[in-house]
């Protein structure tokens, strides 16, 4: 009778563990989902609010015209208006940049933690903005490299994980193509290399 009792007891004992296991691994499940979920929109919500919607702003201005291009007393752009537009070119550069980090931290946790979901809602938030800014970003950033404005800008790093960030969330582009040829030709000129 001892026998039996003791293997009831290790039947329960082991079904009980098992059973703990898998609420304790659901649990964590959970707690990933919704961390992936955080990052998601945390990352979302940098591109959308701050200094870089703000940056958004004054580049579209820039791009269509309607601010930052009014010659000064010297027939030039005014400097102030042109280092307004260069922080406002960096910041929202790095913004895409911090994204691609967060994008990265989530797919590459995909195969543990299943953030796959999360990384489906983060690309479905984006893929307009991205597609709509690499369209632009071409337009931005020569007008930015004019002669009388900055000539030498030193944004291919930044530019490659803009290019990135486009690429693998919403594939290769006309424009990320034009980009990282325009890159490479001025790294061939020896321009805007450090």
């Amino acid at each position: 009778m001892t026998d039996w009792l003791s293997t009831v007891v290790a039947v329960a004992s082991a079904v009980i563990a098992v059973y703990a296991a898998y609420w304790a691994r659901r649990s964590a499940r959970g707690t990933f989902a919704h961390t992936a979920y955080e990052l998601a929109r945390t990352l979302h919500t940098d591109l959308t609010t701050g200094p870089p919607a703000q940056a958004r702003d004054v580049l579209e201005h820039f791009r269509s015209g309607t601010r930052y291009h009014e010659p000064g007393p010297d027939g030039l752009p005014p400097a102030t208006g042109t280092q307004e537009v260069l922080e406002a070119y960096f910041t929202l550069l790095w913004c895409f940049e911090r994204i691609l980090i967060g994008r990265r931290s989530l797919t590459g946790q995909q195969a543990w933690n299943d953030t796959s979901p999360a990384v489906a809602f983060l690309d479905d938030l984006l893929a307009w903005h991205l597609k709509r800014w690499a369209e632009r970003w071409p337009t931005v950033r020569t007008a930015l490299k004019a002669p009388e404005r900055v000539p030498d800008l030193r944004d291919h790093d930044s530019m490659g994980s803009f290019c990135a960030l486009v690429e693998e969330v919403t594939g290769p582009s006309e424009q990320t193509a034009l980009l990282r040829t325009l890159i490479r030709e001025e790294v061939d000129q020896g321009i805007g290399v450090t």
